[in-house]
């Protein structure tokens, strides 16, 4: 799976329902039939059972049909760390390789960011990686990574209210260097809906459809980047997918650009790991 084919819709797996494992197995064949082709994941979902679960899903449509991303967790502490883990991932997964391989943190290593970006840039020569990304960094650290070492896709916080990503220049940067920005928590796991805003409110009945599809079609329409969304409910996937087959006006567009949330906008983000509020969890702040 190349980089040039990937769904701007891509699967998340973070709280995947390991209980409901039929459920969810059909919620993935179900997003994949849809075309959703792009799934990321990580070992500190479920202490890997997810990534054990997924494997089960890349055998029934076939590992050349689904492009897998996965990251580099916590904590790196010397250069062996970062082989070890992707060995264990891809074992866990059964695969070869995964098509990107990411720091899920630029605070997630000890050493020097550089240095980290170098091995992960070996497990591209040894064919256990096709591309590398990154996560959860400012722009200073994208660029320098991005300098010695080619980024394909940067994933980020991005929604309505959350637009840090775009204030501090990333997503710029990204689109200038021919870098995918795959927006998480693009619909804050339903939260902002619940906030029943007056411009999504009006929107959603002006068109017909409802708050979230309004948010993803400009993430993905208007604002041209990719989404991340875990959902085992067939409905809800229908409607995401829907999202993405209508029209909005550009005066409506611009509403939407314009759009701020000043209680998000005021948090201050540590990039730095010093104790302070992770971007990471930038979105998670206010119900």
């Amino acid at each position: 799976m190349s980089l040039e084919n990937i769904s701007s819709i891509g699967i998340g797996t973070f709280r995947i329902d390991l209980t409901q494992d039929e459920a969810s197995m059909n919620a993935l064949t179900h997003s994949f039939k849809l075309g959703q082709n792009y799934i990321d994941t990580s070992h500190l979902y479920e202490n890997g059972k997810v990534m054990a679960f997924l494997g089960k899903f890349i055998k029934t449509i076939g590992r050349d049909n689904i492009f897998i991303t996965t990251k580099i967790e916590p904590t790196v502490e010397k250069i062996t760390d970062i082989e070890e883990q992707l060995n264990k991932y891809l074992e866990i997964m059964d695969i070869e390789y995964v098509d990107c391989l990411m720091l899920h943190s630029v605070i997630f290593t000890k050493l020097p960011l550089l240095e980290t970006y170098k091995e992960m840039n070996k497990m591209i020569e040894l064919g256990k990686a096709k591309s590398l990304g990154l996560s959860n960094s400012n722009l200073e650290q994208l660029k320098e990574v991005n300098e010695q070492y080619p980024i394909s896709i940067y994933e980020g916080v991005y929604n309505l209210e959350c637009k840090l990503n775009e204030d501090i220049g990333i997503i710029d940067y990204c689109k200038v260097n021919n870098i995918i920005f795959c927006a998480y928590q693009p619909l804050r796991r339903n939260r902002t809906a619940n906030r029943n805003y007056p411009l999504l409110v009006e929107l959603a009945n002006k068109y017909n459809k409802t708050q979230n599809q309004i948010i993803l079609n400009w993430i993905i329409k208007e604002k041209g980047l990719n989404v991340l969304i875990k959902s085992t409910n067939i409905e809800r996937i229908n409607e995401n997918y829907e999202a993405t087959q209508f029209d909005i006006s550009n005066e409506d567009y611009e509403r939407l650009n314009s759009f701020r949330a000043k209680e998000f906008d005021d948090v201050k983000i540590d990039f730095e790991g010093k104790g302070g509020i992770t971007v990471d969890q930038l979105a998670n702040q206010f119900e």
